[in-house]
């Protein structure tokens, strides 16, 4: 398991849980997820994005976060885009992709995924089913009021063999 962020904190987070549990197989990476990878290309089953987001879904647990500006999310999709974008190339033929936020909004979740479905036909959604709201298309938004969860957004995509 490869486990990349882009501050050395977190990774040292991941670390010390993975030592506390007995991992022994997570190997932690600093690492820009807009930036290739070279060893990496084509070499997972399973790949997960959880991209940076506003976190709107997480007003809960963050109150602070209705502070932010128009300015500080105004290119969130597009950053996860790109890291979208990259880690494709990560995930084997008939590998997984999931892309995850804790926010929301469209434009940083279905719209993201739906722009990169158009640009990679070898990438369809896949069906899953979800504990707290049973069987999706392919994504789910969370939302607090139905779902009494935090806002969150998944969807799994699987790469053409």
């Amino acid at each position: 398991l490869v486990s990349c962020d882009i501050y050395e904190h977190k990774l040292d987070k991941i670390a010390q849980g993975a030592h506390r549990l007995g991992l022994t197989c997570i190997q932690t990476r600093l690492a820009d997820g807009r930036e290739p990878q070279n060893d990496l290309i084509g070499w997972a089953d399973f790949v997960l994005c959880d991209v940076p987001c506003s976190g709107f879904g997480i007003l809960r647990k963050k109150p602070e976060i209705r502070f932010k500006t128009e300015e500080e999310i105004r290119d969130l999709p597009q950053t996860q885009a790109a890291i979208l974008e990259n880690a494709s190339r990560y995930v084997k033929l008939g590998g997984t992709l999931v892309y995850s936020t804790c926010t929301v909004l469209e434009q940083e979740n279905g719209a993201v995924v739906q722009q990169f479905l158009q640009q990679h036909p070898d990438f369809s959604l896949v069906p899953f089913a979800h504990p707290v709201c049973g069987s999706t298309e392919g994504m789910i938004t969370l939302l607090p009021s139905l779902h009494q969860t935090d806002g969150f957004f998944i969807a799994k995509l699987r790469r053409a063999p």
